[in-house]
């Protein structure tokens, strides 16, 4: 017997949340989606994609993405652009290139990562950059110890002063 299954019970993820939106294999998606639960792609995917559960890119499954939001991300194929998530893993088929907002982040042997990595505080990041004022994207300087850099006004404006955290302040003008 394959499976004890009910009628008309749904898939579930690893974790046991309801996996309700597949991109199958040889499937294109461009655009943005929206989706209640969690996400699996095995084809490419193009665009935006914010769901409220786990995302899970195959060893066949390719991404383009401006913005992909979810709780967790497991990663075996191909991504290019932006992850926010509470928990993201590269596993060992995964290549990689962007930035990655999350609370805890896994590389495993053999996986490639190209780009930038921001592990604290990334929901409160990403509220402030959805409440920046005229649509402008707020980008945190950068998070924890390390140089951190504004570039300011080129008129000689006064300069604000930078967060107080550790590590020396530059300013730019």
């Amino acid at each position: 017997m394959l499976s004890n299954k009910k009628k008309g019970a749904s898939a579930s993820s690893s974790s046991g949340q309801a996996l309700n939106t597949i991109i199958g294999r040889g499937s294109h998606f461009e655009g943005k989606l929206t989706v209640d639960n969690s996400v699996r792609i095995d084809g490419v995917f193009k665009g935006e994609l914010i769901c409220s559960g786990e995302l899970t890119i195959s060893q066949s499954g390719e991404a383009d993405a401006t913005l992909m939001q979810c709780k967790d991300a497991y990663i075996d194929g191909v991504v290019n652009g932006t992850v926010r998530a509470d928990k993201v893993r590269l596993d060992t088929q995964s290549r990689f290139t962007g930035e990655v907002y999350t609370d805890s982040f896994t590389v495993a042997e053999g996986a490639i990562f190209h780009g930038s990595c921001s592990m604290e505080n990334h929901q409160q990041k990403s509220q402030s950059a959805i409440g920046a004022p005229d649509g402008a994207a707020a980008k945190p300087l950068t998070s924890g110890p390390g140089p951190q850099v504004q570039k300011g006004a080129s008129d000689g404006a006064a300069a604000k002063p930078l967060t107080s955290g550790p590590g020396p302040q530059v300013q730019k003008k």
